[in-house]
């Protein structure tokens, strides 16, 4: 039995429906069935060891206030680091790593800003779980905002700070994980290509909760609205797609589900016919009366953790074709759509049609438990630990 760290510049929570926490901690879980797991982390919240997360030996939450995330991310930018590096530093978590580093066989970083708490002197296995290629991602976003929009000027030198050091980091690293194998190809072109490897993203099977009636108006999205393109998809949906969905389905509701904060709920409250309900522990009753979940980013890579979501409780997913690249799941378990158009006409479609709704309920809840589970991807993690 290994003695393994997890190291997260996120919290660890099963019920907040953010993709990458939920991602960290279904690997710890699963990596716990073998190995003795600590787990450290740059959060706000306090974490107890109880329930969800008995399966963990120990715990630890460094805080960070907001003054030193503000501090710390211009010295970053100052020293021409990506400024999510300063924005997620603690140094007390950076001490603690430093001192106890001596004691595991293995340490898991969680995303790329976790490097920065790798010992210089570390010799056990190294692993970067960056999931994604921030880098990329960076780009998508940067090509579909505006010139007039700030954002765009900060996305675009953040980019350019993190291409230079996701290609220094990562020669540090034994392993390097991606969950696309989209961006696993890219990034072999950029780093070293035999260090990276692809485990993709699989979902634990919920309960089907999911029932048609004639009556049910709800129209669902979880994830973390602080992810810029989450926050696009919602505020997009609620401005241009709901007023045009109500004129045929006039009951028509949004649900937005995960982290928000506080100036979003606020303005998005300001929609008519939209609902935030922040992070819920369970998704069972809003669930019910609902008419699907639905992923219309425009900017996405690989599957999207919310389209596992609901079809773990047998709701339709009605998914943007990007969030879906090479047809990962298929067309005949959830519902792929090109344009603003076609997604109106299908989710109204489901709320009418009894028929199809079951359809793609009983196909994507089959596929997930089927070729989704989650032991067939992660059991590859014990190939590099």
């Amino acid at each position: 039995m290994q003695k393994i760290l997890i190291v997260s510049s996120k919290g660890l929570s099963s019920k907040k429906f953010d993709g990458g926490e939920k991602r960290i901690f279904d690997i710890a879980r699963f990596l716990s069935k073998k190995n003795k797991i600590d787990f450290v982390c740059a959060g706000n919240d306090q974490i107890k060891k109880s329930g969800d997360l008995s399966f963990l030996n120990e715990i630890r939450v460094f805080k960070i206030n907001f003054i030193n995330r503000i501090l710390n991310t211009l010295i970053s930018v100052l020293n021409l680091k990506p400024a999510q590096l300063g924005f997620f530093f603690s140094k007390d978590m950076k001490s603690f790593v430093l001192e106890n580093h001596n004691h595991y066989d293995t340490i898991i970083f969680h995303l790329i800003r976790s490097a920065q708490y790798l010992p210089d002197d570390y010799t056990g296995k190294k692993i970067l779980e960056m999931t994604d290629l921030g880098s990329y991602n960076y780009e998508m976003t940067i090509n579909e905002l505006s010139l007039l929009n700030p954002m765009k000027y900060i996305y675009f030198l953040e980019n350019i700070l993190l291409k230079k050091y996701e290609k220094e980091v990562s020669n540090l690293f034994d392993k390097v994980v991606f969950i696309s194998k989209k961006e696993f190809f890219l990034a072999k072109k950029i780093l070293n290509k035999n260090k990276i490897v692809c485990i993709g993203n699989m979902y634990e099977v919920k309960k089907k909760v999911f029932k048609f009636k004639s009556n049910n108006y709800k129209i669902l999205f979880v994830g973390n609205i602080g992810y810029f393109p989450n926050k696009i998809a919602c505020y997009n949906f609620s401005k241009n797609i709901l007023p045009k969905l109500n004129s045929k389905l006039p009951k028509a509701e949004f649900n937005i589900v995960g982290k928000i904060n506080f100036i979003d709920k606020f303005f998005m409250s300001f929609f008519e016919n939209v609902k935030v309900h922040g992070p819920v522990d369970k998704l069972d009753n809003i669930v019910k009366n609902s008419i699907c979940g639905i992923c219309n980013l425009k900017n996405s890579t690989g599957v999207q953790n919310k389209i596992f979501t609901y079809m773990s409780y047998a709701l339709p997913a009605v998914v943007n074709k990007k969030s879906d690249p090479k047809n990962l799941i298929g067309n005949k378990d959830i519902i792929l759509y090109k344009n603003d158009d076609q997604l109106i006409k299908y989710i109204s479609f489901l709320a009418k049609n009894k028929k199809l709704s079951n359809k793609i309920s009983k196909n994507g809840f089959n596929v997930l438990k089927n070729k989704f589970k989650l032991s067939r991807a992660y059991a590859n993690y014990y190939k590099i630990v």
